[in-house]
Formats: structure tokens, C-alpha cells, sequence
């Protein structure tokens, strides 16, 4: 018995459903059995369906239109075999990849399970395509914060060249034209914070070849006064910011490449007392972090310093503890600290440029830590960041690969540990990432600066719930 298009409730529902291109279902043409394969068996599919009763309906009337007239006849199973065993021409597309149907028409398709789209896996499609940058000679670190006071996060970073550069946001995730502020040369490690307690954000970039820390104090909308250099020794790598005397006052805490960590007191005014020097346990150090690991209050440091990383615990008067070395991956040349395991301690995740991977060591809560224990990233990775990349709550994180040129992913899971990471193409020679929201879309963006490409890329976050 042959049965009209029109007569199917299916087709019916769907000739009246106003669906767009982008709404019906992908599938393959001719496939009239849904196997994905078409073949002699999707031709017997068609008449059986037409003459026989069998199957009673057809889940993918479009499939099953081979010569695609919008009906489902006789010509369509015929048209099919010729394709197959006479060299007569093809069904209509889509007909080797799945697609959707291009022609307007009655017929309609509610399954094509061979042509179903896999739900993203764990850190997929996340962000969107890279948007670039240029940096103007060899970013190398690079930091978010709100320079100018209205809202929106905006970007810095060193310059190899030139010193310290800023780009305004605009709040949609673009950025302003570039603007350079001398420092000493070659700067590679870049920070923020207020320094001077005028409510404008400051900036802190270390030099290693002038062996120099460069305070930038701002003016408040976005712009920063002349650089004032403060001498240190063994080349200044990574700068950070924190109370370590509790008097209320930023201090400059500067990370050395020959070994050690030097501590400058803040006054409340933007300028510092002369350096404090801490020798670690090792040598060779490009990263610093701080955060309190022994929630006593007070400040602590963790450094890279190859081969482990070195945990300072702070006194509370400015002064650090003996250096406590742990052991970590081969080439540590990063380290974030955040609570990655809910458990409220601070836990500390290394990059290790030489063994492609990470390590993470989770916190007890007394300034020490577990064994590291660690997951696999892109080839050599240099830096690291926390931040809630999916907004499920946990923490996940960020990792520029300089070797493989992209940013790795993973998802934490809540409990200290991660998933496969999934690579997002950066530029070439990825050397920092920075987290932030940059518009104000409630995800968090990702900012790399590139030393290779001599740019930055900036991939916006995808609305959690979109992708």
C-alpha cells in the first residue's frame, strides 16, 4: 500500500513546526535504516516501507528521500540502486557527511542516531576562538585588575623591551590601544595591587638583567606615574604583593633566580624599605605565590626553586621562616595557590616545564603538605592559574604550554583532582595566563601573553549553560 507523505502524523508535525536549517536534524541521504551506511539494505528499508507495512514509520523521512522531491515514492528506492550498481547519479546531499536538508518540504526527521552530536566532554567548548593582541616586544607576565576604576578588568603586562604595558578594557572584552611605561630592561614577572592607599591600583614588575624591582604607582584612570626602581641582587623573576607585617601596608615580596626571596617592607606612601633576603632550599627560581598555609594570619611565600618547590612560612612581622623544600615534577618554573580540594587549606599546583605535566600538593592546613601527586598538560608548561572555568563551584585550572602553543584545561572534580586537560589554541609560545572576567558575562576569560607571537590572546568564556 503506498502511503503519502502527507498522511504521516510526523510529517504533518513537522511541515507545520516552522523549524529553521539550524533546528532539524542532521542526517545522511538514501541512509534509510539509519545505519549511517548507505546500501542495498536502506533501498529494501523504502519498500518495504511503501509496500509492505514494514516498518510501520519511518523515524527519517528525509533520509529515506533519495531523489529529495519532497516525496516518499517508488523513484526514491529506484534512484538509490542506480547510485549503487549502475554509476547513475548520487542522492542529494547531504549525502557522505551528515547535514541538514537543504530543500523545503513536508517531510520531516525526528532521529538519525549515526549522525547524533556528542555532548561536549569535560572542558570542551568552553571558550571561544582567540582574539590577538599585539604586544609590542616579547610579552612575558601578565596580570587583570581594574586600572582605571570603572568596572571593568583591565590588562597589563612586562614588555621585554619597552618595560610595562597596560590596555584598557572596555567591558565587552576588547582593549584600548597600548600604552608603555618604562622600567628597567628586560622585565619579566608583572603585579598589581595599592600600594599607596590612594584607592588606584599600582603595579610591580621585576627586572632581572637590571637586577631591579620597578614600582609603577597609578593615577587612577588607568594611567601610572615614572617607574622607581628598587636595586635587588641574582635577578628579580616574579613580584607579588601582601601585609607580611600586619601594619596594613602593601609589601613587595621578589622572587631571585639565584636562589632566593627578597621581602621589601611598604610604608602606606608607594615607596619601600631596603630588601630582606631569604635564601630557599635550592636554587634557580622563576615563580612566587603567597597566601596564609598555616592559618595563623600571617603571609607565607611558595617558591619554584629547582628541583622543589619551597615553602617560607611568615612570622607575621615581615619576616619568613626557614625554606621547606618539597619535591615536584621535573622543571618547576610556576606555582598558583588556591583551595582546590574544599577543605579550606591552601593547596599549591606547580607547572613543570620539563616533564610536560603538573603537580599538585594538597594542604593539611599547618603550612605543610602531602605528597605531590600529578596530571598531564601540553608540551612544557610555564605557567598556572585557579579559577572556576565551567561555574560548577570547584576550582579548575589554566595552563600555558610555550612548547605545544596553547592553553591546557582541567576540571576540577572538588576533591583535589582534575580531568584530562583539553587544549585551546593561544599563539605562539604561550608564557603566562591570567584569569578574569573581562565581559561581564559572569565567566571567566583567559589572557595569555605570548613571547613568540609577540601578542596576547584573549579567549572569552563561553555563558555557563551555552556551550
Amino acid at each position: 500500500m503506498l502511503r503519502l507523505p502527507l498522511l504521516l502524523p510526523l510529517a504533518l508535525a513537522l511541515s507545520g513546526s516552522g523549524q529553521t536549517l539550524a533546528e532539524q536534524i542532521r542526517f545522511k541521504r538514501g541512509d534509510s535504516n539509519l545505519d549511517g551506511t548507505l546500501d542495498i539494505a536502506d533501498a529494501t528499508h523504502t519498500l518495504g516501507y511503501l509496500f509492505l507495512g514494514q516498518p510501520g514509520v519511518l523515524a527519517c523521512e528525509d533520509a529515506a528521500d533519495a531523489n529529495d522531491d519532497g516525496t516518499l515514492d517508488l523513484a526514491d528506492a529506484v534512484h538509490a540502486l542506480g547510485f549503487l550498481f549502475l554509476g547513475s547519479s548520487p542522492p542529494a546531499p547531504p549525502l557522505d557527511d551528515c547535514g541538514r536538508d537543504p530543500s523545503s518540504d513536508a517531510l520531516g526527521c525526528s532521529s538519525f542516531p549515526a549522525c547524533r552530536e556528542a555532548p561536549p566532554g569535560p572542558g570542551e567548548g568552553l571558550f571561544a576562538e582567540p582574539v590577538h593582541y599585539p604586544g609590542d616586544c616579547i610579552p612575558m607576565g601578565i596580570c587583570l585588575a581594574d586600572f582605571d576604576d570603572d568596572g571593568s578588568l583591565d590588562l597589563a603586562h612586562t614588555n621585554f623591551c619597552a618595560g610595562a604595558s597596560v590596555r584598557l578594557g572596555s567591558g565587552d572584552g576588547t582593549f584600548s590601544e597600548i600604552a608603555n611605561y618604562p622600567t628597567a630592561l628586560r622585565p619579566r614577572g608583572i603585579t598589581s595591587g595599592d600600594v599607596d592607599a590612594d584607592g588606584a591600583l599600582d603595579l610591580a614588575a621585576a627586572n632581572p638583567d637590571g637586577q631591579v624591582v620597578s614600582v609603577l604607582l597609578g593615577v587612577g584612570d588607568g594611567t601610572f606615574r615614572a617607574a622607581v626602581n628598587y636595586p635587588l641582587r641574582s635577578g628579580p623573576m616574579s613580584p607579588a604583593f601582601g601585609d607580611l607585617d600586619g601594619d596594613g601596608a602593601l609589601d613587595l615580596v621578589v622572587n631571585l633566580s639565584g636562589g632566593e626571596v627578597s621581602v621589601l617592607l611598604g610604608s602606606g606612601d608607594g615607596s619601600f624599605g631596603a630588601p630582606e633576603f631569604h635564601f630557599v632550599r635550592s636554587g634557580a627560581s622563576f615563580s612566587l605565590a603567597l597566601g596564609d598555609l598555616d592559618h595563623d594570619g600571617a603571609v607565607d611565600a611558595v617558591v619554584t626553586a629547582y628541583p622543589e618547590v619551597s615553602v617560607l612560612l611568615g612570622a607575621g612581622d615581615g619576616t619568613l621562616g626557614e625554606a621547606v623544600g618539597y619535591p615536584v615534577g621535573d622543571g618547576p618554573f610556576s606555582v598558583a595557590v588556591g583551595d582546590i580540594d574544599g577543605d579550606v587549606d591552601l593547596d599549591l599546583v606547580v607547572a613543570n616545564l620539563q616533564s610536560n605535566d603538573i603537580s599538585i600538593l594538597l594542604g593539611i592546613g599547618d603550612g605543610t603538605f602531602g605528597e605531590s601527586f600529578g596530571c598531564k598538560t601540553g608540551n612544557e608548561p610555564r605557567s598556572v592559574s585557579i579559577g572556576d572555568l565551567d561555574g560548577d563551584g570547584t576550582p579548575d585550572l589554566a595552563v600555558a604550554n610555550t612548547g605545544s602553543d596553547d592553553v591546557s584545561i582541567l576540571l576540577g572534580t572538588g576533591d583535589g583532582t582534575f580531568t584530562e586537560g583539553v587544549a585551546y589554541e593561544a599563539g605562539d609560545g604561550p608564557w603566562s595566563v591570567a584569569l578574569g572576567d573581562l565581559d561581564g558575562d559572569g565567566a571567566l576569560d583567559v589572557a595569555v601573553a605570548n613571547w613568540d607571537g609577540n601578542d596576547i590572546s584573549i579567549l572569552l568564556g563561553k555563558p555557563h549553560g551555552t556551550r
